[in-house]
Order: structure tokens, then C-alpha cells, then sequence
């Protein structure tokens, strides 16, 4: 099953879209673990469309595509903006104090730590995450 979204930049929009991923997979009966791990990675996935790709411009739209299939669920987010390379922003390092103290930088690392796969792609524009039933 397929879902798309378009919101325009702007945050109250992303909670209705969160509540929109949250009830489709629930009905799809997919485990309270995995349901929470989608809702972490469309949160920061969105946010980081939000706030970094269009630059919180409210005429600039983030689509989201949510495609659930037996055992996986993927999730896709697309911005306007001008992209991003993964390879020059720094790993997140948990250990390390000085990051732990920084309001930001931790999304791409929970992306990554929570999700069994994801891919950047269209130049950093859009990233495509699939979390598998464990």
C-alpha cells in the first residue's frame, strides 16, 4: 500500500502528517517497536526538510511517500531545496561531549541508527529509509 503527502514548509503541517503515517500503519498491524522507529525517523526526516531544504519557506513543499509491504516500510522525503552531501556533514558521535551539548545535528544520526537502511539520493534532496519487521 502507497500513501503520498505534500505539506508545505511549515511545522504545524508536519504533525498532521505524522498523525496520517502513524494510522496508516497501525491498521496495517505492524509492532509498537517499529511504529515508534518510523514515527523518530519521519520526524527528523521532515524536520530536516523543513528546516535545512527549503529553509522553513511555507511556498516550498516537502513530499512524503510512505509504501508499506509485508515486512518492510519505506519511507521517503523530498524537499526543494538545493541538497546536501552526506560525506561533508560530520558524524554525530554520542560520546563526545562537546556534541552532546549542541542543540542540533543529532537527525541524520537517528535516521541512520533507527532505520535498517537509508539512502540519499537526488543530490541530498530526497532520503529513503526502509525499516524491516524484526
Amino acid at each position: 500500500m502507497q500513501k503520498r503527502l505534500k505539506i508545505a514548509s511549515r511545522f504545524e503541517e508536519m504533525e498532521q502528517a505524522l498523525l496520517q503515517i502513524e494510522a496508516l500503519v497501525r491498521t496495517l498491524h505492524f509492532s509498537p517497536e517499529l511504529i515508534d522507529r518510523l514515527l523518530v525517523v519521519a520526524s527528523e526526516a521532515i524536520t530536516n526538510a523543513i528546516r535545512h531544504g527549503n529553509r522553513e519557506d511555507p511556498s516550498k513543499q516537502v513530499h512524503i511517500t510512505l509504501d508499506t509491504r509485508d515486512d518492510t516500510v519505506e519511507l521517503c522525503v523530498e524537499d526543494e531545496g538545493p541538497g546536501f552531501d552526506r560525506e561533508r556533514i560530520p558524524r554525530y558521535n554520542p560520546n563526545d561531549p562537546e556534541m552532546l551539548l549542541r542543540p542540533y545535528g543529532r537527525g541524520l544520526f537517528l535516521m541512520e541508527e533507527l532505520a535498517d537502511e537509508v539512502f540519499y539520493e537526488d543530490g541530498g534532496r530526497r532520503v529513503r529509509m526502509r525499516l524491516h519487521r524484526r
